[in-house]
């Protein structure tokens, strides 16, 4: 992504996700370091995971259920 796009956008991504992702770069502790690598690895996956749902059709999202039956 370009710089220009960043700033177009950048508004649109939360705070605390900014900051995290700076906190990888700055924080001289390793242990915390990883931490926030760990954060931010786990706050895209789970966007992948939402926009890739998202896009399914909407037949894929609700899959029909089988009614039971009572006895």
């Amino acid at each position: 992504m370009t710089t220009t796009t960043e700033n177009n956008r950048i508004h649109l991504i939360p705070q605390v996700v900014i900051d995290c992702a700076e906190s990888i770069t700055t924080n001289k502790n390793e242990n915390i370091r990883i931490n926030y690598i760990m954060r931010m690895e786990a706050i895209r996956d789970y966007c992948d995971a939402v926009v890739k749902k998202a896009n399914e059709p909407k037949w894929m999202q609700n899959p029909v259920r089988k009614k039971s039956v009572s006895k």
